[in-house]
Formats: C-alpha cells, sequence, structure tokens
C-alpha cells in the first residue's frame, strides 16, 4: 500500500490512497447512517447535565427608606449650669410600614457637617463625621423612638448651627 500526502492550510496530514476511493463514493448505507446521525446531533439538546431547568432570576433587594414620624413625647429646652440644651423625641420607620417587624437592620447616623458650637447626641450617642451605630437591630416596617439632644454652652453667640445629621441604614 502507497501512502500520499494531501496538503491543507493548516500542515500536512498522510492520507492513505485507498481511503480516498472510498471517500469518493460513500454507499447509501453510510450516507443514511450519517444524516441520522447529524439529524439527532441538531434536534436532540446535548447539554452536559441532562435537561435544561429553568431558573428563576434573584428579585432585587427593596431598597430600603427612612421615614420620619412624629411621635408624642417632649420638646423641651432645658437651661443648665453653663449649657442650654434642646430635647426632641420621634420616630423612625425603616421600609414599608408594617404592623410586625418584617426584618432588622443596622440603623447609623452622622454630622454630614459639624458645628464645633454645639454638641450633638442620638439617643445618648454624641454624633460626630464618622458614622455611629444607633440601633443595630433596628426593626424594619415598625416605628422606633428616639431623642436628639442638642447642647449648646451658655458662651456661644446666638445664631443658626450649620448642621446636617446623615443617615444610614444596612442589612446584613
Amino acid at each position: 500500500m502507497k501512502h500520499g500526502r494531501h496538503t491543507e492550510a493548516t500542515g500536512t496530514l498522510p492520507v492513505a490512497s485507498s481511503s480516498l476511493r472510498r471517500a469518493e463514493c460513500p454507499s447509501r448505507h453510510h450516507l443514511a447512517v450519517l444524516s441520522t446521525i447529524f439529524c439527532l446531533l441538531f434536534t436532540l439538546q446535548l447539554s452536559a447535565g441532562g435537561r435544561r431547568r429553568a431558573v428563576a432570576a434573584p428579585q432585587p433587594a427593596e431598597t430600603l427608606s427612612i421615614t420620619f414620624v412624629d411621635v408624642p413625647g417632649d420638646t423641651m429646652d432645658v437651661g443648665a449650669m453653663g449649657s442650654v440644651k434642646t430635647r426632641r423625641t420621634f420616630g423612625i420607620r425603616i421600609g414599608r410600614p408594617s404592623r410586625e417587624a418584617t426584618g432588622h437592620a443596622t440603623l447609623r447616623a452622622f454630622l454630614e457637617t459639624a458645628d464645633p458650637r454645639c454638641i450633638i447626641r442620638l439617643d445618648g450617642i454624641v454624633l460626630g463625621t464618622q458614622p455611629r451605630v444607633i440601633d443595630r437591630f433596628a426593626p424594619i416596617g415598625t416605628i422606633t423612638t428616639h431623642r436628639l439632644e442638642i447642647e449648646v454652652p451658655a458662651n456661644v453667640p446666638e445664631g443658626t448651627l450649620i448642621t446636617n445629621i446623615g443617615w444610614d441604614v444596612t442589612t446584613d
């Protein structure tokens, strides 16, 4: 048996001359088998895991919002030795209203701009420019009560305080 060389663009491949003759005249049986294989390949779903499974896309997490709510409580100005304190009680609801808590979140507060002329406390925690945890397990959906206290030394001249409280709520 004599071997020849068949050249292609990608390289050389030795092919027996007798196989070339058989490939030129395939039998009807070979054509039927080949066409059946091609039909099966194109119509069957050949995946590694068997049949396909429907997978639901994950729902995007609800964006938590903070709502400030008036609650019955005290608002008072108290003159203490060397300072004036103002206290106010208010409510916060995280997320959508609900009769029962639908989960828990961490509530943080901070001063967006600090005013050195006053001290601001939230639930007794002194606020600064770095976020401070106010409630580690704040209920989502129900109202919680908090107390804001602003203390201004008596020697500070009257005027508007230039500060804002920033809020952050996260779930873990």
